[in-house]
Parts: C-alpha cells; structure tokens; sequence
C-alpha cells in the first residue's frame, strides 16, 4: 500500500519536477490539465498557509476518487509545521501530499515521522537532495580568507533585517545554506583524517554546526551570535 505523505528535498523546481514524474509513474495519475493534482509554491510557509492547504486537502477530487498536493517551500516555520501534524498524519481518504522543502534539517522531528522520502522505482530520482553538494555560498566561506569570511557574514546578518520580506527570507536561506554546506565539508573531511588532533576538532564542529540547524530554522534565529562563533572556531 502507497503511503500518503513524502517529502524530497533540493532546488524547488527540480523537486516539483521528480515530484510529477513519482505521481504519472507511481500513482497513475496524469499531470497535464488534471484538476486532481495541486501544485503550490511558496516562499515562506506561514500558519495561514497550513490552514488554506487543510481546507483545500478537504475538498474531493473532481474526478476519480484520488489527488495529489505538491507543496514547495522555501521556509517553513515551526509554528506552520505545527499546524500541518494532522493533516499529514492522517490526511483526507485518497489524498497524497508531497513537500518539496531544501533540506531535511528543516524539519521538526513530530513532521518528519510523518513523512517517508519520495521512492523511486526506476533510480531515475533516488536520493535526489542528499548528493552532499555544497552549497555556493558555503563554498565561497570555504575558499575566503578571514577578512573576505567576516564580510560575507556581516552581508547576510545585514539582510536578514531588511524591512523586505524577500530579502529578509533569501538571507535566512543563504544562512542556512552556508551552515548545511559546512557541515557537509566538515563531514567529508573527518571521514579521511587521519591525525587523531585535527578529527576531534573537526567533530567538535560538527557538534556546533549541527545544533546550530535547527535553530536557523527558527523565526528569531540569533545569527549574529551563531556566525561570530563560527567566524571564531572554522
């Protein structure tokens, strides 16, 4: 029996993309022209936002007895996660709800047990999202000096104040992306170390990078505090 709710994670468009194919090769059912299967795009997912998606989750299929929501978030906030623990636990008869977000980090452990990665049976699309790609802004902290490190950080604090919420929200998301691609760097290097001395202190900043994702997702994320940290320990 098919489960009812997945995620994938990586580029929105991309994701929406293996979403379509998982829903004409798995469920069946046809993309174009097809009223049964939502596709929703969104920057920052808001409480309001959960609650227009359980009403339209409510509404029958207008043909058939089965539909498909494909929802495409940038950012998700806790609160809105909250608030979508119901209908992805146990969502209308016939629905199946695909979220397509960056990464898995963002999401709180009570979401996440609802949700199952999006399979593939062809390999056309597994492990789509967990390539360990890093990130470009991660990689231009990576090759920087001190100096040109510092300046990028203060760019992305700076922005995360901006009175314009896209702005605002590209920040946090470049914020995100550069700690993600950190910690996969570090991961990588860790795994080959060889001096005992230099792989526990790359595990300490493992530990600091992965207490640190949770909390970037969070609406008062401190990142001044978190990026003068890292500024200090990378």
């Amino acid at each position: 029996m098919a489960h009812h709710a997945y995620f994938i994670t990586g580029d929105g468009e991309e994701g929406i993309t293996l979403a379509h194919v998982f829903i004409e090769r798995e469920l069946q059912l046809p993309i174009s022209e097809n009223p049964n299967v939502t596709t929703l795009r969104y920057g920052l997912f808001s409480v309001e936002d959960a609650r227009k998606l359980r009403s339209l989750a409510e509404l029958s299929p207008t043909v058939g007895t089965e539909k498909v929501l494909v929802v495409s978030v940038t950012r998700l906030f806790h609160e809105a996660q909250n608030a979508l623990l119901k209908l992805f636990e146990e969502p209308p008869a016939g629905t199946t709800l695909i979220l397509v977000l960056p990464s898995e980090g963002m999401l709180l452990p009570t979401l996440r047990s609802r949700l199952l990665p999006l399979p593939s049976s062809s390999g056309a699309f597994a492990d789509a999202g967990t390539s360990g790609a890093i990130s470009d802004v991660a990689q231009e902290f990576i090759s920087a000096k001190a100096a040109e490190r510092e300046k990028l950080v203060t760019r992305i604090v700076e922005k995360a104040k901006s009175d314009k919420d896209e702005e605002k929200q590209a920040a946090r998301l470049a914020a995100i992306q550069l700690v993600e691609g950190l910690t996969i760097y570090t991961y990588q290097k860790w795994v080959v170390e060889k001096d005992m001395k230099k792989r526990t202190e790359q595990q300490l900043l493992l530990d600091d990078l992965h207490a640190f994702l949770p909390i970037l997702h969070e609406r008062s994320a401190p990142l001044k505090l978190i990026f003068e940290h890292l500024l200090l320990v990378v």
